[in-house]
């Protein structure tokens, strides 16, 4: 291991690929001083948190009781905290040492005058036992956690996180003149696989979501943003704003995706590689993971927990121009043979 993967006072910094509970005691211990580490270091722990729930957990609960404490006033202690402090010192170390405040031009300074005879005190390093380091582990979540909702209530859970600086998205980015296609294979309560087709139009947010299990349901739904139009194809039935079905691809939402990233509702876990290619990864509050490629455009959604955690959304994930799609897809009038009533409930 070498001294640029270990921390003076620290255990050594496992690699990415490390498993197990002493590797995760080990990682919430840095992620307390994530902001001091090196890009490398960093990296090498975020990689990690990406694929563990329990430290991805911690990393949360961690930068909203940091980013919590940031947005406190600043205030000095009252003279009350200042004569408790200064006789537990006394108490400890020797005579009572008495404090006076002097207030002048509008500033405030404080004179201690403590006995010259008293032996002047040193602040000694104290060495890091392994041992003590294990029992600071467990505390951590549990005072993090303690934090966090005592300032909670005071300044407000809405806007307590917020992200670092170090990713963001460009401020000119758009992704309108695409629209995004993407193709999932679902499992229904039944146990049987179902295909969901999606076209999106990222400048519009028009969508035209389909669902198909051969012989058992074909559904198309058409969103303009407000209304859903559904139509059931092997039926010739059409429904306006079915309740039983779920038209939304939030997870491709640029002003939502800015200003969760602004709010710390997502948060940025780092770079990676998918299929070949470098990828900005993102969590979302949907509890997914949003990959983007260099360029900040959708390349896939990853599972962020679960069975299936780590493995990608979409079996298919295109970017499209929109003069590649026909106009047809997001025609909101129901074919002329089609009856009004009720499509059947989403597997």
């Amino acid at each position: 291991m070498s001294e640029a993967m270990h921390e003076p006072g620290l255990p050594p910094l496992p690699s990415a690929r490390e498993r197990g509970l002493q590797v995760c005691e080990t990682i919430q211990l840095y992620l307390a001083i994530l902001d001091d580490l090196s890009f490398e270091q960093a990296q090498t722990v975020l990689e990690h948190v990406y694929d563990c729930p329990s430290c991805l957990r911690t990393y949360r609960l961690l930068s909203q009781v940091t980013q919590l404490l940031h947005k406190l006033e600043q205030t000095g202690p009252s003279a009350r905290v200042d004569r408790a402090v200064y006789q537990a010192i006394a108490a400890r170390w020797g005579p009572p040492v008495t404090t006076t405040r002097e207030v002048k031009a509008g500033e405030f300074r404080e004179q201690a005058d403590v006995s010259r005879s008293q032996p002047r005190l040193t602040a000694l390093p104290s060495p890091v036992r392994r041992s003590g380091v294990r029992r600071r582990f467990f505390l951590l979540p549990a005072v993090a956690a303690l934090v966090l909702l005592v300032l909670g209530a005071s300044v407000g859970l809405s806007t307590v996180w917020h992200p670092s600086q170090a990713f963001a998205l460009p401020a000119g980015l758009s992704w309108s003149g695409y629209v995004l296609y993407h193709r999932q294979t679902r499992i229904s309560d039944e146990g049987l696989p179902y295909r969901v087709e999606t076209y999106h139009n990222l400048g519009t947010g028009e969508l035209h979501v389909e669902a198909t299990m051969p012989g058992h349901l074909d559904v198309v739904l058409i969103s303009d943003g407000k209304t859903v139009l559904g139509l059931d194809m092997m039926h010739h039935v059409m429904q306006w704003n079915p309740a039983q079905w779920n038209v939304q691809d939030t997870a491709f939402d640029l002003g939502l995706l800015r200003r969760d990233l602004q709010q710390g509702s997502a948060h940025y876990l780092g770079r990676s590689r998918f299929q070949g290619q470098t990828v900005y990864r993102i969590w979302l509050p949907s509890n997914y993971i949003l990959l983007l490629d260099q360029r900040y455009r959708p390349v896939n959604l990853l599972y962020a927990d679960g069975a299936q955690q780590g493995q990608p959304v979409y079996d298919s994930l295109r970017l499209l121009a929109e003069d590649q799609v026909s106009e047809r897809l997001w025609e909101m009038r129901p074919p002329a043979d089609f009856l009004p009533g009720r499509l059947p409930a989403e597997p």
